[in-house]
C-alpha cells in the first residue's frame, strides 16, 4: 500500500498553499489528492483573487500581514508568477455608524502592525477618486498594499513548487473513504488505491463536509450558488482602480459608483 506522511484532500488554491508550505518546512511525502482532471475547476478558478488586510478581527489581518507581502515575494521566492497587483481596496462609509465601524477596525488594524491603511474624509475621496459618485460618501478606509492575486496562477506555483521538491500530484483522484480507528486516522481508500497516513487535511472547499462525514465530523460548511457577471473594458472605468466596497449595500461592488460621462 502507498504511504504518505499527510494527505490533502483537494488540489485548490488551499490544498496548493498546503502542499508548498508543508514542503518548504521539510515534509517530504506529500500527497494531493485531486478530483477533477485539472486543478481550479472549484472555487479557485472563479474567484477574483482580492486579498486585503483591512479586516475587523485580529486572526483575520494577522494572517493578512503575513500573506499579502508573502504574494507580493512570489516571482521570486517561488520561481513562478502570482501576478500580485497592489490596487487597494477603499471601503466607503455613507453613514456615521460605518465610519464608526471603519475607525475601530482602523484602531486594531494599526495596533496589529498594518502601516498601510488610513482612514479617508469624503472630500480625500472625492479627490482621490474623482470618477466616483461620492455625494453620500462620508468617509472611508483604504490599504494601497491590498489588491489582487491570479488565484489560478497563485495554485499553479504553489503545487509546481511543491511537486519540484518532492510532492506528488494524483488528479481524477476521488476520495471514497476514511479509514480510522481508536488513534486516529488510518488510511484514505481513493479511486486510484488506498493510501496508509496518519495525518488528512481537508481540503474540498463545496465538498469539505461530505469528506468530514466520513470521520463521523459535523462540519458546517454549505455550498451556495453565486453569480459572476462579466463585462467588456469599457471607457472611463481605470484598470488601475481599486476594489470599492461600498458598505450601505451589503459590502458589495454596486455598479453605478462612478460617474457616468
Amino acid at each position: 500500500m502507498r504511504t504518505a506522511e499527510v494527505v490533502i484532500i483537494g488540489g485548490g488554491i488551499v490544498g496548493s498553499s498546503i502542499a508548498y508550505h508543508l514542503t518548504a518546512a521539510g515534509c517530504n511525502d506529500v500527497l494531493v489528492m485531486e478530483r477533477e482532471s485539472a486543478q481550479g475547476k472549484g472555487s479557485t478558478g472563479k474567484s477574483m483573487g482580492g486579498v486585503r488586510a483591512q479586516f475587523s478581527t485580529p486572526v483575520n489581518i494577522q494572517m493578512s500581514l503575513y500573506s499579502i507581502p508573502f504574494y507580493a515575494r512570489f516571482d521570486d521566492g517561488l520561481g513562478y508568477p502570482c501576478d500580485y497587483r497592489a490596487q487597494g481596496y477603499l471601503f466607503c462609509a455613507t453613514s456615521e455608524q460605518h465610519m464608526a465601524y471603519l475607525k475601530r477596525n482602523h484602531e486594531t488594524q494599526v495596533g496589529l502592525g498594518l502601516k498601510d491603511v488610513r482612514l479617508l474624509s469624503a472630500d480625500d475621496i472625492r479627490n482621490m477618486f474623482p470618477q466616483l459618485r461620492a455625494d453620500d460618501i462620508v468617509g472611508g478606509s483604504f490599504c494601497s498594499s491590498d489588491g489582487f492575486v491570479d488565484p489560478y496562477s497563485a495554485m499553479n506555483g504553489f503545487m509546481s513548487w511543491a511537486c519540484d521538491h518532492g510532492a506528488e500530484l494524483w488528479k481524477n483522484c476521488v476520495v471514497t473513504g476514511i479509514e480510522y480507528d481508536s488513534t486516529g486516522v488510518v488510511s484514505v481508500r481513493s479511486s486510484r488505491g488506498a493510501v496508509a497516513t496518519r495525518i488528512v487535511v481537508n481540503c474540498a472547499g463545496a465538498w469539505a463536509a461530505s469528506v468530514a462525514k466520513m470521520v463521523n465530523v459535523e462540519l458546517p460548511v454549505e455550498p451556495l450558488r453565486r453569480m459572476l457577471v462579466p463585462t467588456e473594458p469599457f471607457d472611463g472605468f481605470p484598470h488601475s482602480a481599486p476594489m470599492i466596497i461600498d458598505m450601505s449595500n451589503g459590502f458589495h461592488f454596486r455598479p453605478h459608483l462612478w460617474k457616468k460621462s
